[in-house]
C-alpha cells in the first residue's frame, strides 16, 4: 500500500518541482475515460459533472458540466467544514453549562437547575451523569424548583428544509437543537424470541430520557429476513420497533432519533440526578428560559451571555466539546450528519451574533463562497449535511474549494479530516484493489438518485490533483455509478 503524501505536499511544503506538468495527452486520457462512461448503461441516462484541477497551478485539467448545479448529497459537508474552519476557527469549542438558580440551604436548592445548551454535537450520557455528580458534590440533595432546558442559542426549527419526513425516526436525521445527548438518539436492543414467529424482546438503554418503546417485531427463521428497525410518527415520543430478528442470532443494537432533543436532555439529567440521590421537583421557581417555540425559525439576535440571562446563578458544572478541527475529523470519515448540522447552525452566531438557524448557516456559507471569489448564486444550501433534496452546488465550486483549502495556511485541518479511499470511512470500498489505494483522500455522498465523490488524488507523475465527480438522475442501483467514479479517479492517478 502506497503512503498518501498529498496532504504533506499541498499543506506543509510546495509540491515537488520534479512533478511533470500535465499535458494535452493527460487530459485526453481523462476525457477518453469519461466519454466511455457516459455512453454506458445506466450512466447514459444520468447527469454527470466532473471538475479536475491541478493544485500547484490551479489549472483546470478537465471539465464536464462543471458549472452546472448538482445535488451534492454528503459532499456538502466539504463546504460546511471549510466554512466552520473559517468562521468558528479550528480551536473553537462548544460549551454546555448547568446552573443553580437560587440559594442553597440545608442541602436544598430553593430554585431551579438550568441546563444551558451551547450546541455541542457530541455531548454524551456520561457527560450528563458527570453533571449530576457535580450537583451532588455541591451539597445539593433536593431541587425545590425544577430542571429546565435552555436551548435558546438555536432557533426552534429542528429539521432542515427539504428533509424527508419519513426519515425522522432514524439516527442519521435527528432533531437539530442546542441541547442534545448522544447526537439526539437513544439506544435500542432487540433480541430474538425462542421460536419462529415469537415476539422480539426490546429494551431502551440506561437513562432512556424522554422516549418509550413499543414493538411489533417478530422472530424470523435462521435464514429469514433480518430487518429490525425503528418507526415513529411525527410528534410522538414512542418508538415502534418493526421488522424481524433471526432465530438464534445475537441481539441487534441500534440507535433511534428522539422527538425533542432539548426535552430529552433534561429527562436524562433528571434520571442521572435520581441515580445520584438528588430529588427534583416539577414546578419552576423562576421564569422559563427564552427558548424559541418548537419548529419555529428565528434568525434574530443571539441571546445575551449566560451571566446576563441568569444573574446571580451559580455554575455547578461546565463541559467543553472537542475543538472544531477535532469535530471535523470525527465528522468526515463516517459522514456524521449531526455534527455537520451543529457546525452549520453555529455559523450565524460566530459571523453576526445571530441566533443559530438553518437560514443563517446558509447565508454565512454563501458569504464564504463569495469571499473566495465564487458566485454565491451557484449554491442552494438548505442545510450543512446534504440531506436536503434541494441542496445544489457545482462540481467546479467543490473542486475550487478543495484547492483553496489545500493551498491555504490553515488547510491542514481540512485536508487531514478526509478518509482514505479504499481504507477507512464511507470511502473504504472506493478504489479497492487498485493502485490508487493510499493515494486518495476523499468524501463521498449518496441520497436517492445521487452519487458524488470529491477529494485529493496524488497522481503518479503530476503531483496533487483535486477532483469532484457528481452523478444526478442516477436510476437503479448506485453500484455502477460508484464504479464509474472510481474509474475517473483512477485515470487521474494514472495519467501518463
Amino acid at each position: 500500500m502506497l503512503a498518501f503524501v498529498a496532504a504533506t505536499c499541498v499543506v506543509s511544503r510546495p509540491c515537488d518541482a520534479a512533478d511533470a506538468p500535465v499535458t494535452v495527452k493527460d487530459t485526453a486520457f481523462i476525457a477518453k475515460t469519461v466519454s466511455a462512461i457516459v455512453k454506458r448503461h445506466p450512466m447514459r441516462t444520468a447527469q454527470l459533472g466532473v471538475a479536475v484541477i491541478e493544485v500547484r497551478t490551479g489549472r483546470r485539467i478537465f471539465m464536464r458540466q462543471a458549472e452546472h448545479e448538482f445535488a451534492p448529497a454528503s459532499n456538502f459537508k466539504l463546504l460546511d467544514a471549510a466554512t466552520a474552519l473559517a468562521y468558528l476557527g479550528a480551536g473553537f469549542r462548544y460549551h454546555t453549562e448547568l446552573l443553580a438558580r437560587g440559594p442553597v440551604s440545608g442541602g436544598v436548592l430553593n430554585g431551579d437547575l438550568i441546563l444551558v445548551g451551547g450546541g455541542d454535537p457530541v455531548l454524551t450520557r456520561g457527560d450528563v451523569r458527570a453533571a449530576a455528580a457535580a450537583v451532588k458534590a455541591a451539597g445539593i440533595q433536593t431541587v425545590g424548583g425544577s430542571v429546565l432546558a435552555d436551548g435558546a442559542i438555536f432557533d426552534g426549527q429542528r429539521y432542515g428544509s427539504g428533509w424527508a419526513w419519513d426519515d425522522m425516526p432514524y439516527y442519521y436525521q435527528p432533531p437539530i437543537q442546542a441541547l442534545a445527548v448522544d447526537e439526539g438518539t437513544v439506544g435500542v436492543t432487540a433480541a430474538p424470541g425462542t421460536s419462529v414467529g415469537a415476539a422480539v424482546s426490546t429494551a431502551l438503554e440506561r437513562d432512556p430520557g424522554s422516549m418509550s418503546i413499543f414493538s411489533t417485531a417478530t422472530t424470523s427463521a435462521a435464514h429469514g429476513p433480518s430487518d429490525v428497525d425503528c418507526f415513529r410518527s411525527p410528534g410522538s415520543t414512542t418508538i415502534t420497533i418493526v421488522g424481524h430478528v433471526r432465530l438464534g442470532s445475537r441481539p441487534e443494537v441500534f440507535r433511534c432519533a428522539v422527538e425533542d432533543a432539548n426535552e430529552d436532555a433534561v429527562a436524562i439529567l433528571r434520571q442521572a440526578l435520581q441515580d445520584a440521590g438528588v430529588t427534583a421537583g416539577v414546578s419552576p421557581r423562576g421564569p422559563a428560559p427564552a427558548n424559541i417555540a418548537r419548529d419555529v425559525a428565528d434568525d434574530g439576535p443571539a441571546p445575551p451571555p449566560v451571566a446576563v440571562r441568569y444573574p446571580g446563578a451559580t455554575t455547578v458544572w461546565e463541559h467543553a466539546s472537542p475543538t472544531v478541527a477535532e469535530l471535523i475529523k470525527r465528522m468526515m470519515p463516517p459522514s456524521d450528519n449531526f455534527i455537520a448540522e451543529h457546525l452549520f447552525k453555529m455559523l450565524p452566531l460566530a459571523a453576526w451574533g445571530r441566533r443559530g438557524s438553518f437560514e443563517g448557516g446558509a447565508a454565512v456559507e454563501r458569504r464564504f463562497i463569495a469571499s473566495l471569489g465564487f458566485s454565491p448564486d451557484t449554491i442552494d444550501n438548505g442545510d450543512g449535511s446534504g440531506l436536503s433534496q434541494g441542496d445544489r452546488i457545482t462540481p467546479l465550486d467543490i473542486a475550487a474549494l478543495l484547492r483553496w483549502e489545500a493551498t491555504s495556511k490553515g488547510g491542514g485541518a481540512f485536508v487531514h479530516s478526509l478518509a482514505k479511499a479504499g481504507i477507512n470511512g464511507t470511502v473504504r470500498k472506493h478504489l479497492r484493489g487498485t493502485d490508487a489505494v493510499g493515494r486518495v483522500l476523499a468524501k463521498d455522498g449518496y441520497i436517492w438518485h445521487v452519487s458524488t465523490f470529491s477529494g485529493y488524488a496524488q497522481s503518479k507523475r503530476h503531483g496533487t490533483i483535486v477532483f469532484s465527480v457528481m452523478f444526478n438522475d442516477a436510476n437503479g442501483s448506485l453500484k455502477p455509478f460508484l464504479r464509474s467514479e472510481d474509474e475517473i479517479v483512477k485515470a487521474i492517478v494514472d495519467m501518463p
